[in-house]
């Protein structure tokens, strides 16, 4: 038990441990609950609060008004607060309390807060009462000259109250840079850019303050310009083209959408206040059409990668619909992601580095699809709402990397607890702020078309609930769902039915669905063929690889390769379908842009039915596939072939595909560049196994365009092999040089974090001196000698 993981029990003044579990990754929940969980360790008890002097520390909570906690003891103890700060139940809570070997009943009094209403949090009393006390709250909270103070900015813009604006001018004229510098350089400035420049645009937009044009310029041409091909952006911009053009890949660590989502934002807002520039539109165009292909697929993933089985996560399907919503028009993106992040109310509290940005920006983007959205969504919410809110009127932070309980800054009630100093005060007063319509953000002219129905509501709120109710349902129901609007339900319609003892019974079914005019229907098919594993399926799942219909062929391979060793007999035609679905890396093709379909037939094969061994496979068949994947722009899917580089060719296999295994060390793929130096590395050692000649220069390439994501070992490794070809390699010194050059100028500009860049430039120096101590060298293969 950590007794720094834990939970805030509301307006109380108390803190507790609870106990949680971790769920699996479909079961609707994706992290840590508490869902078992039936008692409340007490481990703080606030000075000032309802609870002090009442409730101790290690007192265990065993239930309310003499009853245990028969279900989830968190939202038990949420939903009695709820009902204890109703008026006619005069804010007592009465909790059943283990001390000492002994049970007691204590009553603590809370603040009456009053009932939310049916259309809370508009036109609601007590959300108008909560709302007062954590703006109070909030503006005594500091404004830091960075993405968190720009957050609380935006917090006080929402509410509308003229009282702060003497405050929030004096902030945006200190905010506003006066020029940015359009340079690689290392740290996550991404994240204050996003932000602040999305302050100074509602500033302005509010206050018609021109002081602050300026800066709202630098930052949306900075942003415009530092984005990807792509559209997206990391902690930082992207690369520059091999032309030394804007819009280059990612440098690894690589794209991080909870960062791109808000620099895109900006950019939008940018162009509200009248920035114009050419850079802009072409800009907004890109980062529409990459968000845009996760429509109908799932969650915004972390990257360039796959869509997540979820209907949120950590809020970056709530930030893709204000995305879509600021620009006005996108009607199908922004319906899309609303409804998904109405339905996402069981999936706020998980996230990579836990939720912060969830309890940001989730109730902001539910209502981009209007007030009935925004109403079902805090309906299904509120609970939690009132767990995480105090009794002083502000809110604390609960949940840390990866799930379950958070902690505070000092594990004290007075503590204010955060999420990399992002103040949850701020947050909820946004959420509380809604009915307002003060900021965009907030819903101020927005475009009604946009507005999801009732309809569409009600579904939202039924898919959210999927994960249990499909239990409930029968096989037919299941396979009723592949129609559903959600693709998260869907796939869980297929993982359910996949598991049931009376599956084989709908395969034919099944088969005829998967080439059926339903795209869902086609979807649904396909994925539960593949966990059903019969051999009959593979017909049909073959032809599906190369189906119009992308999304398709992404269900077809990943049942393909779910069947693993059954799906043996159709290998030729999956070799044949991957070479023949490839497309250039440039132009972008916005249908796949990262040409994931590709990247999954990829893994079906070489991270599958191949990843152990090729013997007896026809290199007629096998060379054009390896050939194709090694220029998908994806670097995950290039790395499905590093167990084929290093455990699997032979010599021969290697002389024949040595010129393409050259290219795979000098070039780096644009798209995914976390994973770029995998294949670049395994290639290399391929090379180098066999001495080849050309690896000398291709790897003094691969060292020259390395940068962060532990490439200081990597460097060294590199080295050390370059080395080992003893004279043969002189003639790379004066590149060698180059490059300890190149890595004391990132090291001045702050391109590279400074104490890693001896490990690379001593590594260099190292080689140098080895090779020219060097008397021999290794027999040495060359591309053209190789017959």
């Amino acid at each position: 038990m950590n007794r720094e993981q834990t939970y805030n029990l509301g307006a109380t003044g108390l803190r507790g441990w609870i106990y949680t579990k971790a769920a699996s990754n479909h079961d609707g929940q994706q992290g840590r609950t508490t869902t078992l969980s039936r008692q409340i360790l007490v481990t703080h008890v606030g000075s000032k609060s309802p609870a002090n002097g009442l409730i101790k520390v290690d007192d265990i909570i065993l239930g309310i008004d003499r009853v245990l906690f028969s279900a989830d003891a968190r939202k038990s103890i949420a939903l009695a607060i709820q009902e204890a700060e109703k008026t006619e139940n005069y804010g007592f809570l009465k909790l059943m309390v283990w001390r000492r070997g002994k049970i007691e009943n204590v009553t603590l009094k809370l603040q009456v807060m009053g009932n939310y209403s049916d259309t809370a949090p508009f036109n609601c009393p007590k959300s108008k009462l909560i709302f007062k006390n954590a703006c109070q709250v909030l503006e005594k909270e500091s404004l830091e000259l960075d993405w968190t103070g720009a957050v609380n900015g935006l917090a006080l813009l929402a509410t509308g109250d003229s009282s702060y604006l003497p405050k929030l001018r004096t902030f945006a004229h200190e905010l506003g840079p006066q020029t940015l510098q359009l340079e690689l350089k290392d740290g996550p400035f991404i994240w204050d850019w996003g932000y602040c420049n999305l302050f100074l645009c509602k500033y302005f937009l509010a206050t018609g303050d021109d002081k602050v044009m300026h800066a709202i310029e630098q930052y949306t041409v900075a942003l415009a310009k530092g984005q990807s091909l792509y559209g997206t952006f990391g902690h930082g911009i992207s690369s520059l083209t091999a032309e030394g053009k804007f819009h280059g890949p990612i440098p690894p660590y690589s794209p991080l959408n909870a960062a791109g989502l808000v620099g895109n934002i900006a950019i939008v807002m940018g162009k509200k206040c009248g920035v114009k520039n050419p850079e802009i539109d072409p800009a907004i165009d890109r980062a529409s059409k990459f968000f845009g292909y996760y429509v109908d697929k799932g969650a915004i993933p972390y990257g360039e990668h796959l869509p997540w089985i979820a209907h949120d996560n950590n809020g970056k399907n709530a930030m893709a619909a204000m995305l879509f919503a600021l620009q006005g028009h996108r009607t199908r993106e922004t319906q899309f992601f609303a409804k998904s992040v109405t339905a996402s109310y069981k999936k706020r509290e998980y996230g990579h580095t836990g939720q912060g940005y969830s309890y940001l920006w989730g109730a902001l983007g539910a209502n981009t699809g209007g007030q009935i959205a925004t109403k079902a969504f805090f309906h299904e919410a509120s609970w939690h709402f009132d767990l995480v809110r105090r009794c002083d009127g502000s809110f604390t932070y609960d949940g840390s990397e990866q799930y379950g309980g958070g902690d505070t800054d000092n594990h004290t009630y007075e503590g204010n607890s955060s999420y990399y100093g992002l103040s949850p005060t701020a947050s909820y007063v946004l959420t509380y702020s809604l009915p307002l319509k003060k900021i965009c953000l907030t819903g101020r002219d927005a475009n009604s078309a946009n507005w999801l129905v009732g309809k569409d509501v009600s579904q939202a709120i039924a898919s959210g609930h999927f994960d249990l109710s499909r239990k409930t349902l029968t096989s037919e129901q299941l396979i009723e769902a592949f129609g559903d609007w959600s693709p998260i339900v869907r796939s869980w319609a297929a993982e359910e039915l996949g598991s049931r003892p009376d599956c084989s019974k709908f395969v034919e079914k099944l088969i005829a669905m998967a080439e059926g005019p339903d795209a869902h229907q086609r979807q649904g098919a396909a994925e539960t063929l593949g966990y059903l594993k019969d051999p009959v399926a593979l017909p049909v799942l073959t032809r599906l690889l190369v189906h119009q219909d992308r999304w398709l062929r992404v269900k077809a391979a990943n049942a393909l390769k779910n069947m693993n060793d059954i799906a043996k007999p159709v290998l030729t035609e999956m070799l044949k379908a991957v070479v023949n679905t490839a497309v250039p890396v440039y132009p972008v093709v916005w249908e796949d842009p990262i040409q994931l379909t590709h990247g999954e037939l990829a893994a079906a094969l070489f991270g599958g039915l191949l990843q152990e061994s090729i013997q007896g496979i026809d290199r007629k068949l096998l060379y054009p596939a390896i050939r194709a994947v090694m220029t998908n722009p994806d670097g995950m899917a290039r790395a499905t072939l590093v167990s084929t580089f290093e455990k699997l060719l032979s010599q021969d296999d290697v002389a024949k595909l040595a010129p393409d295994l050259v290219e795979a060390v000098k070039t780096a793929c644009p798209a995914d560049t976390m994973f770029s130096n995998e294949i670049r590395m395994s290639a290399f050692l391929t090379l180098s196994k066999y001495h080849y000649r050309e690896a000398i220069a291709a790897g003094v390439i691969f060292m020259k365009t390395q940068g962060g994501n532990g490439s200081e070992s990597r460097t060294g490794e590199i080295a050390d092999i370059i080395a080992g070809y003893g004279i043969a390699a002189r003639e790379v010194i004066p590149e060698m040089m180059e490059l300890i050059d190149q890595l004391n100028e990132q090291t001045a500009k702050d391109q590279f974090p400074a104490d890693l860049n001896p490990t690379r430039t001593d590594a260099v120096k190292n080689a140098i001196r080895k090779i020219k101590a060097a008397t021999s060298q290794p027999e040495l293969r060359t591309i053209g000698s190789i017959k």
